[in-house]
C-alpha cells in the first residue's frame, strides 16, 4: 500500500490504484452473495421485502462483474415462492413467452396479485388469494 501511494504523482492517482488493487470482490464474497440469492425464501404474508433483498442481491452479483442472465433471475424468484404462490408460478410459466420471463416481470405479477387481494381493506380477500 505504501509502495502505491509513494509511487503515485497525486492523491487521486493514489487513490485509483489502491481501488484497482483492493477494490475487487473475490470470489468468497461473490459465492456468498450467489448463495444467500438461491438460498432465499419469500415470505407468503410479505413478499415485498424479500423480493427487494433478492434484486439487491442479483444487482450485487452484476457489479461484481457476475450478471445473472434475466431469465434465470426469474426462474430462481419463482422457485422461492412459498406454496401459497403457485397459482402465480403456473400462471406465468404457461402464459407467457420466455421473454417475458424477466424478474421484474414476475415481480410486478406478484405484488398485483397482493394489491387485487388485500389492497383495498374494505373488501374481504377473495378465496383464492395467498393466505
Amino acid at each position: 500500500m505504501a509502495v502505491l501511494a509513494a509511487t503515485s504523482a497525486t492523491a487521486m492517482a493514489a487513490w485509483v490504484a489502491l481501488k484497482a488493487v483492493f477494490g475487487q470482490t473475490g470470489p468468497s464474497a461473490i459465492f456468498t452473495e450467489f448463495k444467500n440469492t438461491i438460498s432465499l425464501k419469500i415470505s407468503a404474508a410479505n413478499p415485498t421485502l424479500d423480493i427487494m433483498v433478492m434484486n439487491e442481491n442479483f444487482q450485487c452479483l452484476m457489479a461484481a462483474q457476475v450478471p445473472i442472465p434475466g431469465i434465470m433471475q426469474a426462474m430462481i424468484l419463482l422457485n422461492t415462492m412459498p406454496k401459497e404462490y403457485d397459482g402465480i408460478t403456473q400462471t406465468m410459466l404457461q402464459t407467457q413467452e420466455q421473454s417475458k420471463l424477466m424478474f421484474n416481470y414476475i415481480q410486478d405479477a406478484i405484488l398485483m396479485e397482493l394489491d387485487a387481494c388485500w389492497g383495498n381493506p374494505s373488501r374481504k380477500p377473495q378465496t383464492n388469494c395467498p393466505l
